[in-house]
């Protein structure tokens, strides 16, 4: 044993050594202590008894809609004069080689599910208004920006994708009881289960999702640094101080939850959507391992689609479906 491994083992049973003397001296220190030690029990247990059962890799619709997805558009297909979000940039994406739409779901002050990305609509309409804020009749009155389109509600979205045989991703910000019972009518009304995938970055409405129907494909959403940063990039910081460092803290954690698998396979997902700079091809397969297929987000990069789809075999989304090469 070299001096320097000497020296930490005396650190370390030093260490232990206080700690107990303090523990027999202090209660409060021996409840700490206590608590530390179960906790990862506790845990345990909890992972064990709420997690929701994961479908299994013989049920049809799953096999299915992976079979089938293996390019889709973000926010539909939008580029050049096609706003996105909107019916034809859903249309695009069927036209220019695509299986799939992904559509970004917020809602009404009446509750009524409608299509945008943002909260606020400045940025797509010029009006700057909150969503939610909105009743469905204020909404319906928008247009997109040098356009007469309006924003579709996510009633007529998913009546044109059905009508045009596109399958869908529905990207949720804020799930509530209407949204859920809307997705279980939606999907069961038209049999979409294996048109339809339902993800988000909140474990929560994803879980919710789940509970809801169990039969409904769900994904988790995930990119590095998604708490502490707000770029892609994961260059800006989302916030300052002490809690950018709590952030960064929380990330570590997350990280470690979405990259063991722990987090998918918790909430009974289907897939875990990865940011395209995170994804390998020993991520891809520990996730089929644990009956978890692999997703990828954003790719605008033809070298990179080439590599996800012919090389990884994994699906993805673009804001352009007409530039992936063929």
């Amino acid at each position: 044993m070299d001096l320097l491994t000497f020296v930490a083992w005396i650190l370390i049973v030093g260490f232990f050594y206080l700690l107990t003397l303090l523990a027999l001296k202090y209660k409060t220190i021996r409840v700490v202590l206590a608590i530390i030690f179960f906790l990862p029990f506790a845990v345990m247990l909890a992972f064990f008894i709420f997690r929701i059962p994961q479908l299994q890799k013989t049920e049809a619709h799953r096999q299915e809609f992976f079979a089938t997805w293996k390019v889709g558009g973000h926010r539909g297909s939008a580029h050049g004069d096609i706003p996105e979000n909107s019916l034809e940039a859903f249309s695009a994406v069927k036209k220019e080689g695509g299986q799939l739409a992904e559509m970004d779901i917020q809602i009404t002050k009446d509750g009524v599910p409608v299509i945008c990305h943002d909260a606020n609509t400045v940025r797509v309409t010029g009006v700057d208004k909150d969503i939610s804020s909105m009743n469905i009749t204020e909404f319906r009155a928008l247009r997109f920006l040098n356009t007469n389109v309006s924003l579709p509600t996510f009633e007529e979205a998913v009546a044109h994708c059905v009508a045009n045989n596109i399958m869908m991703i529905w990207d949720v910000k804020n799930v509530d009881e209407n949204l859920l019972k809307q997705f279980v009518v939606q999907i069961r009304t038209h049999n979409l289960y294996s048109k339809v995938l339902v993800s988000g970055f909140n474990p929560i409405d994803v879980y919710k999702v789940k509970l809801a129907d169990p039969k409904i494909l769900t994904g988790f959403t995930w990119r590095s640094w998604e708490l502490s940063t707000t770029d892609e990039s994961a260059t800006i910081p989302r916030f300052t101080g002490a809690l950018n460092a709590i952030a960064q803290v929380l990330d570590v954690l997350v990280f470690g939850l979405a990259r063991s698998l722990l987090m998918p396979k918790f909430l009974g997902s289907d897939v875990i959507f990865y940011h395209v700079n995170d994804i390998s091809r020993f991520l891809k397969s520990d996730a089929a391992s644990n009956n978890i297929y692999v997703a990828g987000w954003t790719s605008n990069n033809d070298e990179e689609q080439v590599w996800l789809r012919d090389y990884l075999n994994v699906p993805f989304i673009t804001d352009n479906v007409g530039t992936v090469p063929h």
